[in-house]
């Protein structure tokens, strides 16, 4: 008699960032595994769902790696598979950068776990909201713990993140840099591609605090300092940026005049002046003006 029972995926991950600080600034075990591909003995394929589970027809074993039909994780540490059956769990690891569990392959990383937890994430929220969006439904390469530090960028395919070093944690372990990378492929490859220009840095931001409800875009980035916007020091954020104006030292918003004046062409300074308008737009305005709540607010 066959039988279907639900194969269960997990593994840990960074929740918002790898900065230390509970409750989401630390690993969490046992996060669902979403939208990965699961290989059975007789090479049937099957995809886990939002919450990380999968048919299993009979007791075979089966295989996965950080793939799935919408995200595939790259990782420069190595290659990650994990065999068995019933519910399989990718574990966790102590350290950063190439540090792995005892299982899973040199490429079963902080960076790869979080990085296919949160990519996936962002794409199933857009695509419950541009279903006819073919590239959603692609499947987008993420480079992890490129030999590099302090930053991390979209290339027009996939997506990249670097190691930590002294200066700056790894991007590849921090969910809104996962989120604004992804924001600018979007904006390449929605209905009116750059849209955003001369600065895409503006909606990439915005996907990113959207998505993670916080306005620090990226917290954590930095080690022992906080940022800055052209000399306007951020008050509490250790991420890229502060897209509140209230939480600036200037408690002003950064308009175009101060734009021109001030940020040299940098294109993640011209993104202040709408980001800080949109994210003004949502937790100020309408609630002020409409009473709207958080939800209506954003919808």
């Amino acid at each position: 008699k066959n039988k279907i029972d639900l194969l269960q995926i997990r593994g840990s991950v960074f929740p918002t960032s790898n900065d230390g600080l509970l409750p989401d600034g630390v690993i969490m075990h046992k996060w669902p595994m979403p939208y990965m591909t699961v290989t059975d003995a007789l090479g049937r394929k099957f995809t886990t769902d939002h919450g990380g589970s999968a048919p299993l027809v009979g007791d075979e074993s089966v295989t996965i790696s950080f793939v799935g039909p919408y995200v595939r994780m790259n990782d420069a540490c190595g290659v990650s598979e994990l065999r068995g059956s019933w519910d399989l769990d990718w574990g966790t690891s102590i350290g950063s950068d190439c540090s792995k569990t005892s299982t899973g392959g040199l490429g079963n990383t902080h960076s790869s776990r979080s990085g296919f937890y949160e990519l996936n994430m962002i794409k199933a929220m857009a695509r419950s909201h541009l279903p006819n969006n073919e590239w959603l439904k692609q499947t987008l390469v993420a480079n992890m713990n490129l030999h590099s530090s302090c930053n991390a960028f979209w290339d027009g395919e996939s997506v990249n993140f670097y190691r930590g070093s002294a200066q700056c944690r790894n991007t590849g372990e921090i969910s809104a840099v996962f989120d604004h990378e992804w924001g600018h492929g979007l904006d390449d490859n929605d209905v009116t591609p750059g849209i955003s220009e001369p600065s895409g840095e503006g909606i990439a931001d915005i996907y990113a605090a959207i998505r993670l409800n916080d306005s620090c875009v990226g917290r954590g980035f930095w080690k022992g300092r906080k940022c800055d916007a052209a000399g306007d020091a951020c008050l509490e954020c250790t991420g890229v940026r502060d897209i509140d104006y209230r939480k600036m030292q200037s408690k002003s918003p950064h308009t175009l005049s101060w734009a021109i004046a001030n940020c040299n062409n940098s294109v993640h300074c011209l993104g202040l002046v709408y980001s800080e308008a949109i994210w003004s737009l949502y937790t100020q305005k309408l609630p002020e003006l409409y009473g709207y709540d958080a939800n209506t607010s954003l919808e």
